[in-house]
């Protein structure tokens, strides 16, 4: 009887034990559910209201891929899309880009180096084989977004944080570590394009007079390269912000700089000697010139006027034959005597009945005679 009432109560706490860990469980998956559904209705309010609304900031462009396939590009404007995993929101910068590509020599503890090492130094040859060194500033500006990302190997956020992603690393099977991307090709391209039209060219004219079309050729020559690869960039300048010789050899550069000032300087006062001369020699052209119109119009208006003279003095000849080669015998006659010194004799026309008489021995004058000439004048 007692085993029996103790196998009773037993079983009746046991129960009861049962009963209130039933009730806390139930209790507990309730509250746990109740949180569970409270989250998935945020999670669905948000999924369908904020997380799939984007707004296109100014100079980016934002690539919507649905599941990895490209579905639209926007460049302005707000737009909503279901958010990951279904869409994804790709940024990009659609706004100018600078690039800095430098060939130059690495520093050996700010002294020149007696030779430069592969793979440690920059530089390059020209066409004479002499080593030069550059540097240069690119500006470039996405034009195609999409083009942009699926051409050129950009990373899978472009613009994370705001920031420009760098290029992704990579190890090769040597185990060299390099980059790929968009900035890597750039540089690479670019760096082909001055390779090639420096070995084109001379030293002089790459540091010298032809540095402008030097400047010019790289630029066309990069352009070419670059539209080859289709990749939604335009370059909108390339710049040459300095080109110089090694240092080891700065020294015969700059002689030769000097030299070509020099020479450019006498050429200078040579020509402006030049034009000085040529600017003398077209004033006295043109006073030689004037007067010759002159003298010329002189000698025409004089013997204009002897040919008037000598018509009038033909007519009277023509009237009077005598009377005129009389007077013009007389006026003949004085002007001759005029330039006569000492005693003087006219003589007529021969004739008949006509005698001259000559003394020929002079009585000498004395002084007296002399001074009484003198008074006399």
């Amino acid at each position: 009887m007692e085993e029996n009432k103790s196998v009773i109560t037993n079983e009746f706490d046991r129960s009861g034990r049962y009963d209130a860990g039933l009730k806390s469980l139930a209790k507990s998956l309730r509250a746990a559910f109740m949180l569970l559904l409270i989250g998935i209705i945020a999670t669905l309010i948000y999924f369908i209201s904020g997380a799939g609304y984007f707004s296109v900031e100014p100079q980016q462009a934002v690539i919507v891929a649905r599941f990895g396939r490209i579905v639209g590009t926007f460049t302005t404007g707000g737009h909503w899309f279901l958010p990951f995993p279904v869409n994804q929101f790709i940024q990009i910068q659609t706004s100018q880009q600078l690039l800095e590509i430098d060939f130059a020599a690495a520093e050996n503890q700010g002294e020149a180096s007696d030779s430069f090492e592969p793979g440690r130094d920059s530089y390059i040859i020209t066409g004479d084989a002499n080593i030069v060194h550059s540097s240069w500033t690119i500006a470039y500006r996405v034009n195609d977004p999409e083009k942009y990302y699926l051409n050129l190997l950009t990373p899978q956020f472009p613009l994370e944080n705001g920031k420009v992603t760098p290029d992704d690393e990579f190890t090769d099977a040597d185990g060299m570590i390099g980059t790929r991307g968009p900035v890597t090709l750039l540089r690479n391209v670019f760096r082909q394009a001055v390779i090639s039209v420096t070995a084109k060219s001379a030293v002089n004219d790459i540091l010298y007079a032809g540095q402008s079309n030097y400047s010019e050729n790289v630029s066309r020559e990069f352009k070419k390269l670059l539209q080859a690869y289709d990749c939604g960039i335009v370059i909108e300048s390339v710049g040459l912000n300095r080109i110089y010789p090694p240092a080891k050899t700065k020294l015969a550069f700059e002689e030769v700089t000097s030299a070509s000032n020099a020479s450019a300087a006498m050429r200078k006062e040579a020509d402006a000697y030049r034009k000085t001369l040529e600017s003398e020699a077209e004033s006295m052209s043109a006073a030689i010139i004037a007067g010759a119109e002159t003298y010329k119009k002189r000698v025409t208006a004089q013997l204009e006027a002897q040919k008037v003279h000598f018509l009038k003095i033909y007519e009277q000849h023509k009237q009077h034959p005598g009377a005129l080669t009389m007077a013009l015998y007389t006026d003949m006659l004085r002007e001759i005597a005029v330039g006569m010194t000492g005693d003087k004799f006219l003589l007529g026309p021969q004739g008949q009945g006509k005698s001259l008489w000559l003394k020929l021995n002079p009585e000498p004058k004395t002084s007296a005679d002399a001074a009484g000439a003198k008074e006399g004048k």
